[in-house]
């Protein structure tokens, strides 16, 4: 039986992992000196970990330098493949993109994140700063406050009072403010984003909520100020993007009671 110690060293060195992966990933590929210096590990500690991760597939070397490997993909395809949200929302975030001709994309909640796990270009869609993958901002973009506004209040007031950071001067940082935003969100169904996230952008999102009233996530449409103008932006596009996010609903509905006819496990937060 290990002791607290071995747990404990066990779970720091799992940390220290990802720590060499999330930066391998920001700084698209490092060397050794340069990972030292960026995580403030010793330079054998992080060629310790480094020779791991190559050993188990996950980093590769070329030369000096370090990159995540393609080992990433298969174990992606696998969440998604196994995911009913990603299989529901997907299709409809097509359509989206379709009839708006926008930009569209799908985004996941998971425990204390958010997560973009589908992206669609209609065909005047410009590409934003929203890729596949990505963590999003629960206070700054349209898809991020739309969930916020959903969450239960602890977990909400949690949020909003942590330290909003701006990403442009159009930011809500003010919890106040914030608040009250979240609560016309909730009222109307549907959250906007006026370049509060990049400078120049706008987004319009609506939380998707599971049958029992949990947010499982959000879908949007983004795109710039020449194509989303103030009518399509606060007339037209809310109709749609809440059209998407019913016709969402009402699938993860029926392929829930699906799985439960079927008898397998549905979990709660529908991933």
């Amino acid at each position: 039986m290990r002791d607290g110690t071995d747990s404990a060293a066990t779970v720091d060195a799992v940390e220290r992992a990802f720590s060499v992966i999330r930066a391998l990933r920001e700084l698209d590929g490092a060397g050794v000196t340069e990972l030292s210096k960026r995580l403030d590990m010793s330079k054998s500690g992080v060629h310790k970990q480094l020779t791991t991760l190559v050993e188990e597939g996950y980093v590769t070397k070329a030369r000096d330098e370090y990159r995540l490997s393609f080992k990433f993909i298969a174990d992606g395809e696998y969440v998604k493949n196994n995911s009913s949200f990603y299989d529901v929302g997907a299709p409809e975030t097509d359509d989206l993109a379709n009839e708006s001709g926008d930009f569209a994309h799908l985004v996941a909640m998971e425990r204390k994140d958010a997560y973009c796990v589908y992206v669609a270009e209609g065909d005047n869609a410009v590409a934003t700063d929203v890729n596949v993958g990505d963590w999003i901002s629960l206070h700054s973009s349209a898809a991020g406050k739309a969930i916020l506004s959903e969450l239960p209040d602890e977990y909400r007031e949690r949020v909003i009072k942590q330290e909003l950071p701006p990403k442009t001067e159009f930011t809500i940082t003010d919890e106040t403010e914030l608040a009250q935003e979240l609560d016309e969100i909730q009222a109307n169904g549907v959250a906007f984003e006026d370049q509060e996230n990049v400078r120049g952008m706008r987004s319009v999102g609506a939380p998707i909520l599971s049958s029992d009233g949990d947010v499982l996530g959000a879908v949007a449409v983004s795109g710039p100020l020449s194509l989303l103008t103030d009518d399509r932006f606060r007339n037209d596009l809310p109709g749609l993007v809440r059209q998407t996010k019913n016709f969402i609903e009402v699938k993860v509905l029926l392929e829930s009671r699906e799985s439960i006819e079927e008898g397998s496990h549905v979990p709660k937060d529908f991933y």
